[in-house]
């Protein structure tokens, strides 16, 4: 006797207000949506061992009228369709809505990570060009926990070790960490995805998430910045050796 097929979930669907001209916005999305789309997350495996989704496991573009965006996030591959719905105060609405979920834990995970993808795509789209930024990735495994601390408190004492983070005031991170200044944007905890934003003003104009993900948690920092080239590089490789080492 075989298994009786497992039934897919209904689809995730999730939308964000963006203060910027909807043609604008429809000629750029695609391109800002795979930005932050990707990496698409960390995956903590058992043994300790860490599996990082880079730009090397591309975000697929499947369609483009309507834009429709393919990724396996390791649930199985996902189908995301993006709607865009203009208002008369000549500001948008993006829609999206995910298929392919058969796991109610794996669409909750995805529904908070979503919710940080569409709050840094409205901040990139209302304060900077279109791409391309120079992007900025660095991870490294959450230490330091309690044997009872929560996905949460993993995150939460990641950024205490960043700098103060409340949302609305102005950011700088402590001593010792690679030097960065700008307004904290949004701040949220989630059971599977916890997320700070940061509109970056130095040392160059950009957006940064840092983010917790996984179990156990991984902690990453994923920004795109405009400016010099060589200043995202170097920002880049000191998160990196400061994550290594937390």
């Amino acid at each position: 006797m075989t298994d009786a097929a497992i039934e897919p979930l209904a689809p995730v669907e999730m939308a964000v207000e963006i203060a910027a001209d909807p043609g604008r916005v429809r000629a750029s999305l695609a391109d800002s949506v795979t930005v932050w789309l990707r990496p698409s997350g960390v995956v903590s495996r058992a043994g300790g061992e860490i599996a990082v989704a880079t730009s090397d496991v591309p975000v697929q573009v499947l369609e483009r009228d309507p834009l429709v965006t393919g990724i396996d996030e390791g649930a199985g591959p996902l189908r995301t369709t993006w709607t865009l719905q203009a208002r008369a105060d000549r500001t948008a609405v993006v829609v999206t809505s995910t298929a392919g979920f058969t796991d109610a834990a794996d669409a909750d995970a995805h529904r908070e990570r979503m919710t940080t993808v569409l709050t840094v795509l409205a901040a990139h789209l209302e304060h900077f060009p279109d791409p391309p930024g120079t992007e900025v990735h660095a991870w490294g495994p959450s230490r330091g926990r309690g044997a009872g601390s929560t996905h949460e408190q993993a995150h939460a004492r990641f950024l205490s070790q960043v700098g103060v983070l409340v949302p609305g005031q102005p950011v700088s991170t402590f001593r010792g960490l690679p030097a960065m200044a700008g307004t904290c944007l949004e701040r949220r905890g989630g059971h599977h995805h916890s997320a700070a934003l940061v509109l970056i003003d130095e040392p160059a104009p950009g957006l940064a998430v840092l983010s917790t993900a996984g179990t156990p948690p991984v902690h990453e920092v994923h920004a795109l910045l405009f400016g010099d080239d060589a200043v995202a590089d170097r920002l880049q490789a000191q998160w990196a050796a400061w994550l290594a080492s937390v």
